[in-house]
């Protein structure tokens, strides 16, 4: 049975805000919704719609077009900036009824040519309604525009093909930079958990391309998750050692309540697995994290038989429960503020 996606025009919000994303000052999303329905992503939690399930719905930013040059013309993107207390005319910090202190939301000015910009951050921008909407090619005709003021970096986030369609503009970006992400499981586990997406064969050929391009490429192996997919580390850490991308995120999922529900559904229509295995490990705190050390160490022992064949590559080790971001090669923690910034100084 054919899915039906519900689509309408996104109301016309602003555009550029503040990023969730520690490397990353200021995001741009084309799309509200994403049909590509990945079963553990945690955009669900986010996002919702009355009408349609998380995937089923898409709202498109028809304004990009108009709206994008006025933002950019402005110079700077105000942002959100904490809380601070109230004070009084007495200079005195002022309290409610309860005698709690009474803050207010503080603000701050980002100038364009002094942030980091990322797409996709809460959408893929290449699904496949891309095909006919262009609202992503839209948005990188503008960002490239030179009467417009550039950003200091552009990077991209996304996992599906059509982003080699706009090869020629992402390479006139400043400092652009394609996270790309491969899923972790065999073909058959991914059109269950990603009912859209691609194989993972065309994504690393995807990878390829990019690179060939003179396009600086991430790769994202995510989320990785017990036993599905522990059986494709020797494998994966070989192609992307001939493949010898700028760097990789090895990042173990995150059991969100939300979207680990939505993800467990799904797991149980994956025949031959046992799920309750699955469930009982990622749920217990201390079964997870044993877990993890061991995929990591395991992960380690492949790549460091192959590291001569890519010795430029960074593999990073990121488990985002703790907030760990390692270099693998020397074993040490990484800024993740900074991270990707290095080249641009």
């Amino acid at each position: 049975m054919a899915r039906h996606t519900l689509v309408t025009v996104a109301p016309r919000t602003a555009l550029i805000t503040k990023s969730g994303f520690s490397n990353y000052d200021l995001c741009l999303n084309p799309y509200v919704g994403c049909e590509f329905k990945c079963q553990y992503c945690y955009v669900r939690f986010f996002v919702k719609d009355s009408k349609a399930e998380w995937g089923d719905f898409v709202r498109v930013r028809e304004h990009m077009g108009t709206q994008l040059p006025k933002e950019l013309l402005k110079g700077y993107v105000k942002v959100t900036d904490g809380k601070k207390k109230e004070v009084g005319a007495d200079g005195t910090f002022l309290r409610d009824e309860e005698g709690k202190f009474i803050f207010k939301q503080t603000y701050k000015n980002l100038n364009i040519t002094d942030s980091r910009l990322v797409i996709g951050t809460m959408t893929d921008p290449y699904q496949p309604k891309e095909v006919k909407y262009r609202i992503m090619r839209t948005a990188l005709q503008t960002l490239v525009d030179k009467k417009y003021p550039q950003f200091k970096k552009v990077g991209i986030f996304t996992r599906s093909p059509l982003v080699l369609q706009d090869i020629d503009l992402i390479k006139q970006l400043p400092n652009p930079r394609v996270h790309f992400t491969v899923t972790p499981y065999h073909d058959e586990i991914t059109r269950v958990l990603e009912p859209l997406t691609a194989p993972a064969d065309v994504r690393w050929n995807v990878i390829r391309r990019l690179k060939e391009a003179g396009i600086r490429v991430h790769v994202n192996v995510a989320p990785v998750v017990p036993i599905l997919s522990e059986h494709l580390i020797e494998k994966w850490v070989e192609i992307l050692s001939d493949i010898a991308p700028a760097e990789y995120f090895v990042d173990p999922m995150q059991p969100y309540q939300e979207s680990f529900s939505a993800f467990a559904q799904a797991c149980t229509k994956i025949e031959g697995l046992d799920w309750t295995q699955v469930r009982d490990t990622m749920l217990d705190k201390d079964k997870y994290l044993e877990w993890k050390q061991q995929y990591r160490q395991r992960w380690e022992s492949a790549r460091k038989k192959l590291e001569h064949k890519c010795p430029d590559t960074l593999p990073i080790w990121c488990d985002h429960e703790f907030g760990t971001w390692v270099d693998m090669r020397t074993n040490k923690s990484m800024d993740n503020s900074r991270y990707g910034d290095e080249e641009d100084a």
